[in-house]
C-alpha cells in the first residue's frame, strides 16, 4: 500500500492509475503531469509494440520497494502554495524559510507569528494558504502536516538610477522574489511482516549448531607440551693467586 495526499494506492493498482486517485490529478488534461512525475522518479519500463511503437509499462505498486516509494513521495508537491514577485530580496525571505523547513504546521505558525524579520509576514501568508488549499482541496487536517519543502527563487530585478557627483549615476537594483511552500502528510508505512516462529525457524536451529560447535573447537587454545629443561650446570669459584 502507498499513501499519497491523503489517498490510500492499494497494491494492485498500477501506479499511472494510483496517480489519478489523488484529487487534482484525476483529470484527463493531468496525464502529461503524472507521466512527467513517474518519469523523473525513475519508475517505468518501455516495451515495444507489434507495430514497433515503444510504451511505457508502470508498475504496480505492491512491486515497488521502499527506497522507490520514498523517491516517488518527494516528487509529489501536493498540497501546496506559490507566490511571485514579492518586493523583496531572496536572500532576506531565505534567512526566515531555514526557520520554517521540516518543521510541523504549528509550530511553523508560531515561529513566524513572533520571528522579527521584514519576510515573516509575506511566508506567514503563504503558509496560511498552503494549510487552506490542503484542507479545501485534499481533505487534509493541518494537525498531520509538516514543511516537507520551501524554496526561495530570484525574480526579475528592476533597475532605478541616483545622481551622483560630476553629473553620474549610480545603480539602484529593486530585487524580487518567488516562493514555494510544499506541505506533507506526516505518517508511517506499515514494515514488512516478520517470519513467524515455527518449525523451519527450529530445523535452522539444529543446522547451525554443528558448524558452531566445530569453531568452538578451533577457537579452543591447544594445550602446548612442556619441553624438560636442561639442568643448569654449577658455577665453580677459582681461588685468586693461583692457589
Amino acid at each position: 500500500m502507498l499513501r499519497l495526499v491523503g489517498v490510500n494506492i492499494p497494491d494492485d493498482v498500477d501506479l499511472f492509475n494510483g496517480m489519478r486517485m489523488i484529487k487534482g490529478l484525476d483529470t484527463k488534461h493531468n496525464r502529461t503531469r503524472i507521466e512527467n512525475i513517474l518519469t523523473r522518479a525513475r519508475l517505468y519500463t518501455r516495451r515495444v509494440e507489434k507495430d514497433g511503437r515503444s510504451v511505457k509499462v508502470y508498475p504496480k505498486v505492491g512491486e515497488l520497494s521502499w527506497k522507490e516509494k520514498s523517491r516517488l513521495i518527494d516528487l509529489v508537491e501536493i498540497p501546496r502554495a506559490s507566490i511571485t514577485n514579492v518586493r523583496m530580496s531572496p536572500r532576506k525571505l531565505r534567512l526566515v524559510a531555514d526557520e520554517i523547513r521540516g518543521k510541523p504546521v504549528d509550530d511553523a505558525l508560531a515561529i513566524l507569528q513572533y520571528l522579527p524579520k521584514s519576510g515573516a509576514p509575506v511566508l506567514l501568508k503563504l503558509l496560511k494558504s498552503a494549510i487552506a488549499n490542503a484542507g479545501n482541496n485534499h481533505d487534509l487536517k493541518a494537525d498531520g502536516l509538516f514543511v516537507a519543502k520551501i524554496t526561495i527563487d530570484g525574480g526579475p530585478t528592476m533597475r532605478r538610477f541616483m545622481a551622483r557627483a560630476r553629473g553620474r549615476a549610480c545603480r539602484i537594483r529593486k530585487r524580487t522574489a518567488h516562493a514555494l511552500i510544499v506541505l506533507r502528510e506526516k505518517f508511517v508505512m506499515p514494515k514488512a511482516a516478520k517470519v513467524p516462529e515455527g518449525a523451519d525457524k527450529g530445523k535452522a536451529a539444529e543446522a547451525g549448531a554443528a558448524p558452531k560447535a566445530e569453531t568452538a573447537a578451533k577457537a579452543a587454545p591447544k594445550a602446548k607440551k612442556a619441553a624438560p629443561k636442561a639442568p643448569k650446570a654449577e658455577k665453580t669459584t677459582k681461588t685468586q693467586g693461583g692457589k
